[in-house]
């Protein structure tokens, strides 16, 4: 077992409540490690700019992070109960490799902070692909609206032929669907796009932590400035991000359910290749 974080000197943690502690945790970490990581990278980097690291202490730092990354990525290490969570296991490393300088990374940072950049490290990553998958359906959708503008299908109230409709204005309604759900997690980004390192628990730290450094090398447009509200945020943040994927998975769970009626015998509108259907084990009619 890894030496936790909090551990007191001479104190034994028993085997037991580490497992208990770690739990689910370090599973759920293993999606934020690599963020964790570059976010290490970069406090290390601040840690250097303000004399708490050598230069060559910084060299080590980062060449074991590249290398903790590495390994991780290829499966050589894995984050298991051995460590409290991914945090602990990135410092566990650094102490290893590196004695006392490895140590001196959780300078002036918490595992609050900690994660919570982490998460809107990964929160910016997903959205953005939100948005981008979002805007790519909706191009296509716009491109079949204009190819079968003219090509008549009936408009459906209640599952019941209402209209005379047509493919492109069915089409295009998706398109502009898929445009208001890139647009919302567009904005969503904006919200989270802010960074936490530095905050802290909730109240800074006695250090002239560079935070405009950290926020550039992470990627940020911008700083989250109170520390106290970096934690206020905590699930507010992970909220819009799921009215962001809710409000596009709302739209895919729609079309999906048009394209499966269009695809049945009774409608007959689409028609998939064989490669992409299913049938049935006794009746052989069924697709």
């Amino acid at each position: 077992m890894a030496e936790l974080l909090w551990q007191k000197p001479g104190v034994t943690v028993d085997t037991g409540i580490q497992r208990f502690l770690a739990g689910d945790d370090v599973i759920l970490d293993r999606e934020f490690f690599l963020h964790d990581i570059r976010a290490s990278r970069a406090h290390a980097q601040g840690l250097a700019k303000i004399g708490i690291l050598g230069a060559v202490e910084l060299a080590g730092i980062e060449r074991e992070l590249d290398k903790l990354a590495s390994d991780f990525s290829a499966g050589s290490f894995v984050l298991d109960e051995r460590f409290e969570d991914g945090h602990s296991a990135i410092e566990a490393r650094l102490t290893e490799r590196l004695g006392d300088a490895g140590r001196r990374i959780h300078t002036g940072r918490s595992r609050n902070d900690q994660i919570l950049v982490a998460t809107r490290l990964w929160l910016k990553e997903r959205v953005q692909q939100v948005a981008d998958l979002s805007r790519a359906i909706a191009e296509v959708a716009l491109d079949r609206a204009k190819a079968e503008q003219d090509l008549p299908i009936p408009g459906y109230t209640h599952i019941q032929r209402a209209v005379v409709s047509s493919a492109g204005m069915w089409w295009a309604g998706w398109a502009e669907a898929f445009i208001d759900d890139a647009i919302r997690a567009r904005d969503t980004l904006a919200l989270i796009d802010c960074n936490p390192l530095g905050t802290a628990a909730g109240y800074g730290v006695n250090l002239a932590l560079d935070r405009l450094h950290s926020t550039t090398a992470l990627g940020f447009s911008r700083m989250q400035v109170s520390p106290i509200y970096a934690q206020l945020s905590r699930g507010k943040f992970e909220l819009a991000a799921l009215e962001a994927l809710g409000s596009a998975t709302l739209d895919l769970r729609r079309i999906a359910w048009d394209l499966s009626l269009f695809t049945s015998a009774e409608f007959g509108f689409v028609n998939l290749p064989s490669q992409y259907t299913t049938g049935s084990s006794i009746m052989p009619n069924k697709r």
